[in-house]
This record gives C-alpha cells, structure tokens and sequence, in this order.
C-alpha cells in the first residue's frame, strides 16, 4: 500500500491499482491525474477538509466514485451526482480492495462545546486519521496521521496522542496553517516526544508518498 499527502489534512491511499482519497479541502492541491479514485472519505464539514470543486474534479475522471461521510457532510454535495453512502454511528465497509472502518464521533472542542460532527478513518491496518480529535483506537496500525496545528490543539496533547497509538509511523498532517518555522517547531517537539516509543516520525511535504514496509 501506498500513502500520498496533498497539503494540510489530505492523504491519497492506493492499493491494487485504486485509491481512496480522505479530506481534499480548500487548502489541498489536487495532482493532474484523478484517475482509479473509487471514494472520497470526509471526517467533518469543515472547509479544510471539503470543498466541493475538487469533489467535482474528482467525480469528472471517476463517475463511479463514492463519497463516504455522515449528514452534515452529504448534505453539503447535492448537486454532485454521484453515490454518497451516509454513515450514522460506525460502520466497517469493504471498498474494491480496502477494508474501512468509519466511525462518527464529536470534533473537538474549540470553545466550549464542539462545533460539528467528525469522523475516524482506519484503512486496512495501514494508515488511522482521527480527522478533527485525538480518538485513539487500540488497534495497531502502520501509519498515523497526527494533527499538529489547530485552534483546538496543543503540541502536547498531539505527543500523547501519537505516544497511544499502536503505530509504527507517524506522519504530521493537518498542518496547512503553518508557515516554515512552526514546521519545524511542532515536527521537532512530535520527534522528542517519541524517542522512547519505536514509532518514527516520517514528514511527507506536498505530493511525497510513503510505501508499507510490509
């Protein structure tokens, strides 16, 4: 399998020729070629995470592409006619050759009370996304996306987050807010916070790509 981060929260995931692609948002910038793209994955309405035009980007290369997310999500791509399968609580779904776990939870809190809906993503046991929290899962996973800069989070709850997960590699993501300098602040803090785990912290800039080890 293979992993491909395109700016701030989005990440392409390929595996026997297809791809699921999770969160192109406004601040992501799609690659030419859309092709073999067999569903779209969505954790919260965020801006961020959705925008519609590249949803229309994606649809027009893949008219058999399905959008993943739960209502506050679907009901924002009405006039996109494509299949939209609506999750309610949790669900595990097998998609062409993916297996997903999909699971609807709270975004985290910014000021006082959460503002939407969010969802996890777990694909296969490579890559978990917690979207806009810090949801652990027990399960171990090769690859998990931490979130490092957002006005919900501090460096240190992200440490201890990614310090929970069974992972073997950590990958900085919803990081699209920083200039150079919080890069590298954050990504140094996220290294000292796991040199005592065995989890490696892999940086992937705009476009680089990560391949399983195994």
């Amino acid at each position: 399998m293979k992993l491909t981060k395109y700016g701030h929260a989005c990440v392409f995931v390929e595996k026997s020729g297809s791809r699921i692609v999770i969160d192109p948002g406004e601040l992501t910038e799609l690659p030419d070629d859309l092709s073999t793209i067999i569903a779209v994955i969505y954790t919260h309405k965020h801006g961020d995470h959705v925008n519609v035009d590249n949803l229309k980007k994606i649809y027009a290369q893949n008219p058999n592409v399905v959008i993943l997310s739960h209502s506050e999500v679907i009901d924002m791509f009405t006039d996109v006619d494509c299949e939209k399968f609506l999750i309610k609580q949790e669900k595990n779904i097998t998609i062409g050759p993916f297996e997903v776990n999909l699971k609807v939870t709270d975004h985290a809190i910014i000021w006082r009370t959460t503002p939407c809906k969010n969802m996890t993503v777990l694909v296969d046991d490579f890559y978990y996304y917690p979207g806009d929290s810090l949801q652990v899962i027990e399960q171990s996973v090769e690859v998990v996306g931490v979130p490092l800069s957002a006005p919900w989070l501090k460096v240190a709850e992200a440490i201890e987050f990614a310090r929970s997960m069974h992972a073997h590699i950590a990958m900085p993501t919803h990081n699209g807010l920083f200039n150079e300098w919080g890069h590298e602040f954050n990504q140094h803090w996220l290294k000292v916070g796991l040199e005592d785990t065995g989890c490696e912290l892999h940086i992937l800039q705009n476009g680089e790509s990560y391949a399983s080890k195994s």
